[in-house]
């Protein structure tokens, strides 16, 4: 591979001049994880017929504050991340680490999002002044120049075995596009504004406002200590509208694929044979079907 090359500019969270490092938006360890299970190659939704070898990365840190993230990062990996998808644990405690690295992830996404958003006369302007004053406030804290993150709430929620759902389509296999995604950008609905992740099937949402109607169960992660598990968990919230749109796109995707690169991957699953159940989507996909029965079952 060639050599990156080197940019030099002011620091997206230390606001200094330097040399600036290539960062993923969704740490590289997920990427890394996706691409080591998949059966396939790794695509994007919005251009499925080009195969690539990374998720998203932009020249955005310095090489100091890069570290900063990078040391959450492996805390994050090696106590939630890795044990949950090797279906090792369920339950885990947690200490300030497991706040910091959500702040760092989330505000990576709003950072960026809100070069857009404050150029677009259309966005909300209360909603955009939130965004903006949330921003300041997650920068401060991931410098350590406060302890708080004010009103700010981080939540997590795991996708297990879905075992049952209301008002998703069933037969654009949920399991699939909620286990084999890695997304993270910041969206506002009404009077709910936030930053939305998914991390192969583990869901980190930060929210900058949320409408009374916003109702999750046992997914809050405070700023400090505390434990989190992936089992008894609820919903009830407008970021199910994005859950929705992950499985829109990943069957548009499906759709828009090629005839030639849809053959080159019924040739490659051809060739796994048997070896096809040792790959989690095999799992998912059993799970989608059943979901479909069961559905099918309830409208009768």
């Amino acid at each position: 591979m060639g050599k990156e090359k080197t940019i030099y500019g002011q620091c997206a969270l230390c606001r200094q001049n330097k040399e600036l490092q290539l960062s993923h938006i969704v740490p590289h360890f997920v990427g890394r994880r996706m691409k080591k299970t998949a059966p396939g190659n790794i695509r994007v939704t919005n251009e499925p017929n080009i195969v690539t070898q990374d998720i998203e990365k932009h020249y955005m840190l310095c090489h100091d504050c890069e570290e900063l993230f990078s040391a959450k990062e492996r805390w994050f990996a090696s106590r939630i991340f890795n044990p949950w998808q090797d279906h090792k644990q369920q339950e885990f405690s947690y200490d300030q680490n497991l706040t910091y690295f959500i702040v760092s992830l989330s505000w990576r996404s709003l950072y960026l999002d809100l070069e857009e958003y404050s150029c677009d006369p259309t966005f909300n302007k209360e909603i955009l002044l939130t965004m903006l004053r949330a921003e300041n406030i997650m920068r401060d804290y991931l410098l350590g120049k406060r302890q708080d993150i004010s009103d700010i709430e981080n939540h997590m929620f795991f996708f297990d075995r879905i075992e049952s759902a209301s008002n998703y389509d069933f037969e654009k296999n949920p399991s699939v596009a909620m286990h084999r995604s890695i997304t993270s950008y910041s969206a506002y609905n009404g009077n709910t504004s936030f930053t939305i992740s998914n991390l192969l099937g583990i869901m980190i949402v930060t929210f900058y406002s949320m409408a009374e109607q916003e109702e999750w169960t046992n997914t809050q992660i405070l700023n400090g200590s505390g434990t989190i598990a992936a089992k008894n968990q609820e919903i009830k919230s407008v970021v199910g509208q994005e859950i929705q749109h992950w499985m829109n796109e990943a069957e548009n995707a499906k759709n828009n694929l090629s005839e030639n690169q849809r053959n080159k991957i019924i040739e490659k699953m051809k060739n796994l044979g048997e070896g096809i159940k040792e790959y989690a989507i095999f799992q998912d996909f059993i799970d989608d079907e059943t979901l479909r029965r069961n559905d099918g079952k309830n409208r009768d």
